[in-house]
């Protein structure tokens, strides 16, 4: 039988392919027997040992001893060398062995720690003796025709940095993990102290000090312990906040249950529907990543995520998935149990970058977009993790073989009829490479004004969603209203990428003319009352000449005083229902809108009123306006139609017909819609400064209002809407001292209301 597995052995030594490759394993020992280091002979029969059981053929050693102690010993092997030195006095060998063979070596680890970690003998009874200690790093050398699982994550995080201290080691089916202790953010000492007990502050938080645990796939890290929190918790709560009542959830791929955990964690759920095609991840992180789909601390959860009440799981492709049911083209998929679309649906899978066959149909397949798309609600919301961010010094990602599968999956949610999308980073969830990056696509784009909620707004749903937890621990450890708000802006680098693309897209060509533009500030102009006009009015002129394409004003334009779309409903609901607070409020409904203009470009109308003296800046009737955009055109109040709203005066790129995916205008709303106006005409000096109100017309709803308003206005059979406002706050102004405004009103509106004091009442109607 020996015989026979020698010549197999030697069948596959003559079927390997020799490439000019191979691996390199160093290992280094401390707290090691001192008499064994200095003994050659010792030493050399450990050698022997480890080259046979390791499978390998040595040819020839020496060992030679040193002055005065320590020796080094080189050993030639058929598949390459093995060497090492030792230092006696300190109790430290360093050893490197180096193969061209294609058997791995790092089975070889734990015959080496027993081979050659000899433990110190005590110099007296009692004595403690610290055990040996053995930190390695493996690395593979040479060149190969494909990328090894051991070239990706793998090596970088783990086993090819020399200074981590390796706990324990788990392989599986594809998989691996271990526990590691990283000297740069923590030290074997204070976990050995936090497992003793004691009055320690380490034994008194020993989860402060607990190693960190890192997942990998095929060589391509998954997850971390540390990062697991941060990293899930970006990938999941903006998007269940940014829906209002997310009842139904789907996950695609999400096999170590972290996902799956952080839905469950809202009320509002129904039902959560897992797609994940490996069953044995599932299994193996049930096993060995307990506290990724731990749900035991959750009011009304189960132990295991899985088990959740809420949670189905199917093992199958999700691609297969989704497509045979919500494939609109696809009969088939009319029928079944899971035809009620998702409110959430979140991608956990592979990595755009991955150099594999799946990536490429996951992130670039038209079919697949367009079930997802159909498998969502009307308000439904799409969020993806897509890899590594980008820096500022890369080119655009369509033009890199790493990130290219990313720009053609935006391409696809731009192209499949999402409303609006956003890019967000997290830092803190534990990859390589550092910052990761996260995709949101809105099926509506009135969910963009939930998307920038205050922080605020998300803090007051937290308190109302998250159930409670039974140790009384916040639900969520990284996700609040302020890191909302940091994700609600893409970063510096999506933008400065975006406009390295050819052609120049249109808010790149606008933000470059802003910047460059001549701007006059506060000393060229001056805001008076024009007495030229039949109804005397304020107005802003100039006292300087002004030439086209310059800006004013334009570092003080965007002080402003914005209402969000909730404050804006919540004003306008108790101004129109609630006529007892409607003196309170007058002023400031007269403010919002009669000084200032509303737009849609948070999802819903929101107001802003400029804080400079550009507030002030009339109406140019007749198509006299000089300021403005000069892409919004010519049109005046009597070519515009009151019944065709314009669209390219709307915010909802997708009604205005550019791409929806736009990070220079999200970054630059304030530079570019409010103080990306320019003079558009050369303007003297003493001429007013005319806008054109039709282009502050944000929303389709105030279209036909605004427009009728502007040709009575302009015909001078209408005041202007500010004057409205103004007359319409006569009323508060004029109630006499003691009485309510609600009273004047009332006794205004009918005249035969009956009297409690004739003559008193007569008195106060006459002066209402």
């Amino acid at each position: 039988d020996d015989d026979d597995d020698d010549d197999d052995e030697s069948s596959d030594d003559d079927d390997e392919e020799h490439l000019p490759a191979g691996q390199h394993l160093l290992v280094d020992i401390k707290d090691v027997d001192g008499y064994f280091l200095n003994d050659a002979a010792q030493l050399a029969n450990a050698m022997v040992n480890l080259i046979t059981q390791s499978r390998l053929t040595l040819l020839s050693y020496h060992c030679h001893e040193l002055i005065p102690n320590g020796v080094s010993c080189v050993g030639v092997l058929l598949e390459s060398h093995i060497s090492f030195h030792t230092w006696p006095n300190d109790g430290v060998i360093t050893l490197d062995l180096f193969t061209c063979g294609s058997n791995p070596l790092m089975p070889s680890l734990p015959v080496i720690e027993t081979l050659f970690g000899v433990p110190r003998r005590p110099s007296f009874i009692g004595d403690v003796v610290a055990k040996p200690s053995m930190i390695w790093s493996h690395k593979l050398r040479g060149f190969r025709p494909e990328l090894s699982m051991l070239e990706k994550d793998l090596s970088s995080m783990i086993y090819g940095i020399m200074d981590l201290e390796l706990l324990s080691q788990l392989h599986s089916k594809g998989s691996t993990s271990g526990d590691v202790v990283n000297p740069r953010f923590s030290s074997m000492a204070s976990y050995h102290r936090s497992l003793q007990g004691g009055d320690s502050y380490e034994a008194t938080h020993p989860e402060y000090f607990k190693p960190d645990r890192i997942v990998f796939l095929d060589g391509i890290v998954q997850s971390t312990r540390l990062g697991d929190a941060p990293y899930h918790e970006a990938l999941v709560q903006p998007a269940m906040f940014t829906h209002p009542n997310p009842k139904r959830a789907a996950i695609i791929g999400g096999g170590e249950g972290a996902t799956l955990r952080e839905i469950l964690k809202h009320d509002t759920i129904e039902q959560v529907v897992m797609v994940e095609i490996d069953e044995i991840m599932v299994d193996v992180s049930r096993k060995f990543l307990p506290s990724w789909n731990n749900c035991s601390d959750i009011i009304g959860s189960a132990d295991w995520c899985g088990d959740d009440p809420r949670a189905i799981l199917f093992y199958e492709d999700a691609l297969a998935w989704f497509i045979d049911r919500y494939n609109p083209q696809n009969e088939e998929s009319k029928k079944g149990d899971y035809l009620h679309r998702f409110d959430v649906v979140v991608m956990d899978a592979l990595d755009p970058e991955d150099d594999v066959p799946f990536a490429e149909i996951l992130y670039d397949n038209d079919t697949f977009m367009r079930a997802l798309f159909n498998g969502l609600s009307d308000d439904g919301i799409l969020v993806i993790q897509v890899g590594e961010t980008s820096y500022n010094d890369d080119p655009p990602d369509a033009w890199t073989n790493k990130f290219s599968k990313r720009a053609r999956f935006i391409d696809r949610v731009n192209e499949v009829g999402f409303e609006s999308i956003h890019i967000y980073e997290e830092p803190r969830g534990g990859f390589d490479g550092g910052v990761w990056m996260f995709l949101i696509a809105f099926k509506s784009f009135e969910t963009r004004a939930r998307w920038y909620a205050s922080p605020f707004q998300i803090e007051l749903e937290i308190h109302k969603r998250i159930r409670r937890t039974k140790s009384g621990d916040r639900a969520l450890r990284y996700f609040d209203g302020s890191t909302m708000k940091a994700y609600q802006h893409p970063p510096k680098a999506a933008e400065t990428l975006y406009c390295r693309q050819d052609p120049l897209p249109k808010s790149c060509i606008l933000h470059n003319k802003i910047t460059k533009s001549k701007s006059f500030d506060l000393e060229s102009f001056e805001v008076r009352m024009d007495e030229s006009k039949s109804s005397a009015s304020r107005g802003v002129f100039a006292l300087v000449d002004i030439p086209a394409h310059s800006t004013v004003r334009s570092k003080e334009v965007i002080e402003l005083v914005q209402f969000s779309p909730a404050a804006v409903n919540v004003i306008g609901k108790m101004y129109d229902d609630y006529y007892e607070v409607a003196e309170d409020l007058a002023p400031v409904y007269a403010y919002m809108f009669g000084y200032g203009y509303s737009n849609n470009f948070f999802g819903e109308a929101s107001a802003f009123v400029d804080s400079s003296f550009l507030t002030f800046m009339n109406h140019g009737c007749n198509g006299t306006s000089n300021y403005g955009k000069e892409e919004q055109g010519d049109i005046t109040e009597w070519s515009a139609d009151p019944d065709k709203f314009l669209p390219h005066l709307s915010f909802n790129r997708r009604q205005r017909g550019d791409s929806i995916f736009d990070p220079v205008l999200d970054r630059n709303f304030y530079e570019l819609v409010i103080d990306g106006d320019i003079t558009t005409k050369d303007i003297k000096a003493g001429d007013e400064i005319l806008d054109n109100y039709l282009r502050m017309i944000g929303t389709e709803a105030d279209w036909n209002h605004d427009v009728v308003m502007l040709r009575k206005m302009c015909s001078g059979q209408g005041a202007a809407e500010i004057e409205n406002y103004e007359s319409n706050m006569d009323i508060y102004d004029e109630t006499p001292e003691g009485e309510s405004s609600g009273d004047a009103v009332e006794e205004e509106e009918d005249d035969d209301e009956e009297e409690e004091d004739g003559e008193e009442d007569e008195d106060e109607e006459e002066e209402a």
